[in-house]
């Protein structure tokens, strides 16, 4: 087996961070599995003149995001792209597209240290789309994001991304399963 140059290495960490920050998103703490995530705190919350069935919607499409930015978090801090939550708050494409990324963190032997942090901008909700949509507009802080090596902890050389915060835009579709789950997440180019 050959040993990467190192130039090949900092490239391959800085190609792993650039695509981990823009395909997928974490959040500050871990939560126990098997309960649903609450919306984030600071997040508007649905106002009683909405419609129930819209209310319903929007509250299980923010607690599937939410699942996913957690579940990721932890998937990413453990390198283990086979995280079987991942599977509870996310479909594909996204699904895929995160596991190859973190997959791709552990290839190279690295880990993800600290969180990122969505706040929640706007949330639109269409129930009259087929599938039925709930659209969440956030901005990502990932200022307090970085990459090491998990065998020793020294910070991965070059992986650090752009800006610190940028607006993200997620799409959370309702299977036939039941389940709101998010499939399709997009980041600007702007700062937030």
């Amino acid at each position: 087996m050959t040993v990467p140059s190192r130039n090949r290495r900092l490239s391959l960490a800085a190609g792993a961070l650039a695509l981990t920050l823009a395909a997928t998103t974490a959040c500050a703490s871990k939560k126990p599995t098997g309960t649903l995530p609450s919306p984030a705190p600071g997040s508007a919350a649905p106002t009683p003149s909405v419609e129930p069935s819209v209310a319903s919607a929007e509250q299980q499409a923010r607690a599937a995001y939410a699942g996913y930015i957690q579940t990721w978090a932890i998937a990413s801090q453990q390198a283990d792209p086979d995280n079987p939550d991942l599977a509870r708050y996310v479909a594909d494409p996204l699904l895929s597209l995160t596991r190859h990324n973190i997959r791709r963190l552990k290839d190279i032997g690295a880990v993800q240290i600290g969180t990122q942090k969505a706040t929640v901008v706007n949330v639109q909700v269409d129930l009259a789309a087929k599938p039925p949509t709930v659209t969440i507009t956030s901005c990502l802080d990932y200022s307090d994001l970085r990459l090491v090596y998990k065998s020793n902890q020294s910070p991965v050389p070059n992986s650090s991304g752009g800006d610190p915060k940028v607006p993200a835009v997620a799409t959370v579709w309702l299977y036939q399963t039941g389940q709101w789950l998010v499939n399709n997440s997009k980041q600007g180019s702007h700062t937030c």
